[in-house]
Order: C-alpha cells, then structure tokens, then sequence
C-alpha cells in the first residue's frame, strides 16, 4: 500500500499562503475587535455615570440645584468630591502631582492637552474596569437668550485605558459634562464649551460642528462619544479610527 501525504515543498507553501491570509485579515480583525470593545467601554461608563447622577440627585436634589461653582478657585475639586466620587466605585485615586507626566494628542494628530486643565493638573479617578476619570473642569458657557446669564457646567474627560497609549480622542480619550438642564451628557450636546452645542443628538453637528470639536480626522474629535453614543453605541465605518 502507498503512503500519500504533502512533500515538505508542499507544506511549506501552503504555510506560506496561511501566513499571507493572516497578515491580510488580522489587522482588520484586530481593529474591529478594538472598536467594540471602545464602543462597549464607554457605554458602560455612561450607564455608571447615570446611576451615580441619579443617587447624588436623591441627595443632593435635582442636578439644576446643584453647586457649580462651589468653593470658588477649589471648585473643580469640591464639585468632584461632593457629587461624584460617593456615588461610583473607585479603585485608585491619583493626587495632583502624583502622576506621571502625560500629553493628549487630537484626533487629527494635534496637540490636544488644551481642553481643561482637568487634563493635567486635576486629580484622577480609576474605576474596576481601569477606566480613568479626570476630575471636573468648571465652565460657563452659552448664554440664556432670556436671562442673560451663562450656563455652568462641568466638564468631565475620561480615558478608557488609563495611562497607557494611545491618549488620543476619539480612540481611548472621550468627553462629557454635567449640566443643570441636560444632566449628564456627551461633550457636543448642551452647553459644553465656550461654543454653544446642540440642543439634542444632531449627528451632523456632533461629526462637523464645535469650532474644530467636532469628530473626524480633521477636527480635535472632543465630540466623539456623542457620536459613539447617537449611532447606538457602535463605531461606524465613518468613524474617524
């Protein structure tokens, strides 16, 4: 009886081939696998940072009532310390100083260590899943058109994998804020800059709007979880990866 089976030639050919498939799809896989877990992590977080608005609302009463500007040059701090970090569950605390020297980069490539000084001189908050918060930055912005006075509001960045690269926005660095009439919200929607947001979830404004905020590869990206969040928690082939 003959034995057949592959020559070694043969062999390594169709090695060779399998090698030549893996290189071409891994990438792809890989990226789709960091999108959804991008995607997934920030939807977590939204929902703890909900449920930790509404048990601070129960005792603090309702966000509009809250204190913004509590404590003067020390409000970022204070805001943080009284309406947020008894209502989550945090893991590690960074004091101020007492990090290592970090820089954020825009979606587009640029510079981005600019949007609040939360990003490099406010404590910073570790959740279970390692998700980083970097306490509130306070804000006026958008003016009433009945009162006359400016919205408070208290922006909060987030870095999904703590230090670690890549540091960008749009990829593991996202932003939100706490607002009087909207709660708690993506950076885009509501008064969260000194540029006046959408009143709602407009997908347009949140990809193109916000004096260069907006998401895409153009732009700084700060309204990226807006637009993660509007397309159902999912990174779209439109998305700026």
């Amino acid at each position: 009886m003959n034995n057949k089976g592959f020559t070694l030639a043969e062999v390594l050919i169709i090695l060779g081939i399998i090698g030549i498939v893996a290189a071409m799809t891994l990438p792809t896989l890989i990226g789709k696998y960091q999108k959804k877990q991008t995607a997934t992590q920030l939807k977590k977080f939204y929902s703890i940072m909900q449920q930790a608005v509404a048990r601070a609302e129960a005792e603090h009463g309702d966000v509009k009532y809250w204190e913004f500007d509590i404590g003067g040059n020390e409000h970022t701090e204070l805001f943080t310390n009284k309406y947020i970090k008894p209502y989550i569950k945090i893991i590690k605390e960074y004091s101020v100083g007492n990090f290592p020297e970090i820089h954020y980069k825009c979606i587009n490539g640029g510079n981005c260590d600019s949007y609040g000084e939360a990003l490099t001189n406010n404590p910073k908050l570790v959740l279970s899943d390692g998700t980083m918060i970097i306490a509130a930055d306070y804000i006026l912005s958008g003016q009433d058109p009945v009162t006359g006075k400016y919205q408070p509001a208290m922006n909060i960045i987030i870095d999904l994998n703590g230090f670690k690269k890549p540091n960008q926005y749009g990829r593991d660095v996202f932003a939100f804020s706490i607002q009087p009439e909207k709660k708690f919200v993506p950076a885009g929607v509501g008064y969260t800059s000194t540029i006046e947001g959408s009143m709602g979830f407009d997908r347009d404004w949140l990809i193109n709007g916000g004096n260069n905020r907006g998401c895409n590869k153009n732009a700084s990206g700060f309204y990226c979880a807006g637009l993660i969040m509007y397309d159902g928690w999912e990174i779209k082939d439109d998305y700026p990866w």
